[in-house]
């Protein structure tokens, strides 16, 4: 285990809280242990459903009605969505993706750094085209159709800011093209997508997750909360919320706008600020989100996320929200093989304290994974379904061999933006859709997907 994963565990435990809830590591131990025998009697899993799905036409549109989602604006078919993030695509984690760590000439350890660096030695233009080269080759048509065989529904998509604006925070000529074919592509066949807004202006956290890596000095660097730039970054912020909500307004298949990603993050509960504070600064950010949205969008659900608990967020008749719903992770970066029934007491606790807080909205349990032990992923899912909880697993695709973060391993060369030539780049990203199943994971949970 890493240094900074041994701090973070030392703070969070000095602080008085459980590792249930938290962030996708920055540098989690690669899941190659073998699976411990289980001594409890087999545990019944749900039949496989044979699942055709028409596309998504405007009748689908989903809309919070009380604590379900519901097509046809709320009026009509009860939907669960259940499915999977598509993390490393659009925003880079270097723990899950195949770009090297770089501490030397150039220290590369997010995707800011990819992004400066590329632009400082080879320009702009070409720093664009090679991200480009990346994104085109990590998902593709036939991811789209590897989430159809296994019955999901929706897929929560990260991105970040500069996925739409140069570093002026001007927009791109072609900000929404990779975002309409991604959006077209999973509606065509069934799947609705969530816009998640990974990376913030300035980051909301200060962790590798948001684009920016701030080591050691995390709340420092979250610029989009704190420092003389938070108010330039937060207004960014909600123009870009603005424009999404303007381009999307009548998409049937945009299931929702999740408005920010962990924010505060691994600092929450040592930053010296008190809950209050805290809660008060988010969820104004919120509410003016929220009201951003709604002069361009009034239909589309606009999703919040607590970090960590349901006491983390407001009663939605506090600001007068309408069509929202609730969002919460779980991890527990201990326990990897469930010992002791760990990991699924971690999830249970956190829907427990959801379904008890009793906001009428709908919730996802939009990450959560439940690391090596296969028994405990269907435990862990059949619970989230017993509670009529969406959810969304992290994730689709992670680097490695019998990974259990990701449906799909990746075995390609890692790129070193720092060192490797332009034509090295272009040919390691360029191999970087390459994945093979996760065949014993997926034939575990495949049936929580579309059970009743």
């Amino acid at each position: 285990m890493s240094k900074k994963s041994i701090l973070k565990k030392i703070m969070i435990l000095l602080s008085g809280v459980s590792m249930i809830a938290g962030c996708a590591p920055e540098q989690p131990q690669q899941i190659i242990t073998p699976e411990p025998f289980v001594s409890e009697p087999p545990f019944a899993t749900p039949e496989l459903v044979e699942v055709r799905r028409s596309a998504i036409t405007s009748s689908d549109f989903l809309k919070a009605n009380g604590k379900e989602v519901c097509k046809d604006y709320g009026r009509g078919e009860v939907v669960k969505l259940r499915g999977v993030n598509v993390g490393g695509y659009m925003l880079q984690e270097f723990w899950m993706t195949p770009t090297k760590y770089n501490y030397d000439n150039y220290k590369v350890t997010c995707e800011m750094d990819i992004y400066k660096t590329l632009t400082d030695r080879f320009g702009e233009e070409t720093m664009r085209r090679l991200v480009s080269v990346y994104q085109d080759n990590y998902w593709t048509e036939a991811d789209f159709d590897n989430c159809v065989e296994l019955g999901i529904n929706v897929i929560r998509l990260p991105i970040w800011y500069m996925n739409l604006v140069d570093f002026n925070g001007e927009f791109l000529p072609n900000a929404f093209d990779r975002l309409d074919w991604f959006i077209d592509e999973a509606g065509k066949r069934g799947i609705y997508v969530i816009i998640d807004m990974h990376g913030a202006p300035g980051s909301q956290s200060g962790s590798d997750h948001s684009g920016v890596d701030g080591g050691d000095n995390k709340k420092e660097a979250s610029e989009f909360f704190f420092g003389e730039n938070a108010k330039k970054n937060q207004q960014l912020f909600y123009d870009i919320w603005a424009q999404i909500a303007k381009h999307y307004r009548d998409n049937p298949v945009v299931a929702g706008y999740d408005l920010l990603n962990e924010p505060y993050c691994t600092y929450r509960y040592s930053s010296g600020l008190s809950d209050k504070e805290l809660h008060t600064m988010l969820w104004d950010i919120y509410d003016n989100a929220y009201k951003v949205i709604r002069e361009e969008d009034p239909d589309h659900m606009i999703i919040m996320e607590a970090t960590w608990d349901p006491v983390d967020l407001p009663d939605p008749s506090q600001y007068g929200w309408t069509n929202v719903m609730y969002q919460y992770h779980n991890y527990l970066y201990d326990k990897y093989n469930n010992e002791n029934g760990a990991q699924v007491a971690s999830l249970k606790k956190k829907i427990d304290l959801i379904v008890n807080r009793g906001y009428d909205v709908p919730s996802l349990m939009g990450e959560f994974n439940l690391m090596n032990n296969t028994l405990a992923w269907q435990k862990g899912l059949q619970l989230l379904n017993d509670a009529g909880l969406s959810w969304t697993i992290w994730t689709y695709k992670v680097k490695g061999t019998n990974n259990n973060w990701g449906l799909y391993n990746q075995n390609v060369k890692e790129v070193n933006v720092a060192t490797d030539s332009e034509e090295e780049i272009r040919e390691g990203w360029s191999q970087v859709g390459n994945s093979v199943p996760n065949t014993k994971l997926i034939n575990a949970i495949r049936p929580y997907f579309t059970a009743p």
